[in-house]
């Protein structure tokens, strides 16, 4: 019975799974039955219930320490009692000596906890191994992907100039499949165009001084991409060099937004050289068409001469609107948003309109909208009243003032934005300008500058907004100029008024010569 009990607690040290646990369960019932069948049966009860009371008490222990929850340590004496009393228990009630088992059951109970002992180590470094073994691979899955995602591309050698390991970005920027590129050497896979790529890498891999910001131009498939690497050595534990690392980006967009700087700049300085000349001119040609209107006026003149009169009064007039137009588009005063009724913009605009038509002897039928009717505009009066003119005249000259035109103003994504469309029945818009349509100096109009449109958009800009330009359904162009609606004063006693605003055919000097384009 001794020995049947130790062998259950040699099963108790092991039982750390479910398995195992079934087995002593298994195994503790076994001895239930024998310590029934062997027990006195005057005393057979009390045995029964004291030898499986020690039993479950030390198996419990040690299922609290298997699972962490006590150290084994701290149990291992309280646990060597209970196992002890758990022998006397049943060698008492079945018959045995009592001096006898004491000792069987102390030197059993030393043997099963050596055994104890000796399998926690084990299963501590299982378990030690395992969790380590997930941390690695965790590690490793972690930086692959991270590898993997990153926008620059990625590509290792070693010193012999063999790729070793590439990312999706590099294929991808190279244009290259994985399989092309891992195995082959880099002066084979670079020939035909990106032999500077391999300039740069290869004698870092060789031992020579890490490459910080290096630039290379390659060529694929028929066009020049640079690139920025940053190239580094790959080292072993010891720290010997055994190859390198490039991690390099695609630098396109990059030099062409320096590009475009350069080129913005170099145009902004020259056209404030521009806009002063033109101020120059302006006075000196203002006091040439002066005289020559005082001269048409003072002379008879007949037949060529009054035809050169008649030209050179025209001609001044055209180039004074140029510079005028110039002027107004280099140096367009900073919008100042206000609150006004859209009902009130549109009759006065409608009002203008309808001058300005009448002026051409035309016959253009103005259908004026505004949605919801007590919208409230957020703008810059005067610049959105030289925005509306401009496309207003413009839809005009392309119907030769003779058709249907459209003015609406509308309230769009709860409130949060407003849009103005002009609307026309003409020929629509010219394919030939179409992709140039808001490039300053862009037309196709006899007598036209090009600056009309280029500074409806400026003007649209200045408001954080946008213009854009579409083909209208049976005939005839849709412009839509819209903006967001930014938080200004309410309307009140200071709100713009009429003289605010310039109109077709004379306001401020800066902005009327400029609408009539």
């Amino acid at each position: 019975m001794a020995c049947l009990l130790h062998g259950l607690g040699i099963l108790k040290t092991i039982s750390h799974r479910t398995l195992g646990r079934v087995v002593l369960l298994v195994a503790l019932t076994a001895v239930a039955v024998l310590a029934w069948h062997y027990a006195p049966q005057d005393s057979s009860g009390l045995g029964l219930l004291g030898t499986l009371t020690a039993l479950a008490l030390s198996i419990g222990l040690g299922w609290m320490a298997d699972l962490g929850r006590w150290s084994g340590r701290a149990i291992l004496p309280l646990q060597m009692v209970i196992d002890v009393l758990a022998v006397v228990l049943v060698a008492t009630f079945a018959g045995q000596k009592t001096s006898n088992v004491i000792l069987l059951g102390v030197a059993g109970t030393l043997a099963e906890f050596g055994l104890w002992h000796y399998f926690q180590r084990i299963q501590g470094f299982e378990d030690s191994e395992q969790k380590s073994r997930r941390r690695v691979q965790k590690a490793l899955w972690e930086m692959r992907n991270i590898i993997d995602n990153i926008r620059s591309g990625l590509l290792t050698i070693d010193t012999g100039g063999v790729v070793v390991r590439v990312n999706p970005a590099c294929c991808r920027i190279l244009e290259m499949e994985e399989s092309d590129l891992i195995g082959c050497r880099l002066e084979d896979v670079c020939r035909g165009g990106m032999e500077q790529m391999v300039d740069v890498i290869l004698p870092v891999a060789r031992g020579e001084a890490p490459v910080d910001r290096g630039e290379a131009l390659i060529k694929r498939m028929g066009r020049e991409l640079p690139l920025g690497l940053n190239v580094n050595h790959v080292t072993a534990p010891g720290g010997r060099i055994i190859g390198a690392i490039c991690i390099f980006t695609d630098l396109t967009r990059e030099k062409e937004m320096t590009a475009r700087v350069r080129e913005n700049d170099r145009l902004a300085a020259i056209g404030e050289l521009a806009a002063s000349i033109a101020h120059e001119i302006r006075n000196p040609l203002a006091s040439i068409r002066g005289s020559v209107e005082m001269l048409a006026d003072d002379l008879d003149l007949e037949g060529d001469h009054a035809a050169l009169m008649t030209l050179i009064l025209k001609e001044s007039s055209r180039v004074n609107t140029i510079i005028n137009d110039f002027l107004a588009y280099s140096r367009m005063r900073p919008t100042n948003r206000r609150r006004f009724r859209a009902r009130e913009f549109g009759d006065e605009i409608s009002l203008q309109i309808r001058q300005h038509v009448a002026a051409k002897n035309g016959r253009v039928n103005l259908h004026c909208d505004v949605q919801p009717e007590d919208m409230e505009l957020v703008a810059d009066p005067g610049q959105l009243t030289q925005l509306t003119l401009n496309l207003v005249i413009n839809a005009c000259e392309a119907m030769h003032y003779q058709g249907d035109l459209g003015l609406n103003l509308r309230l769009l994504a709860a409130g949060t934005s407003q849009e103005l469309v002009i609307t026309d029945d003409g020929p629509g818009i010219d394919e030939d300008i179409r992709q140039d349509m808001f490039t300053p100096f862009a037309t196709n109009k006899e007598g036209g500058t090009g600056l009309g449109l280029a500074i409806v958009q400026r003007i649209a800009a200045a408001h954080g907004g946008r213009v854009r330009a579409e083909d209208r359904p049976g005939g005839g162009t849709v412009f839509r100029v819209r903006w967001p609606v930014v938080h200004v004063p309410e309307l009140g006693q200071d709100g713009p008024r009429a003289t605010d605003r310039p109109s077709a055919e004379a306001a401020e000097p800066e902005q009327a010569e400029a609408l009539l384009v």
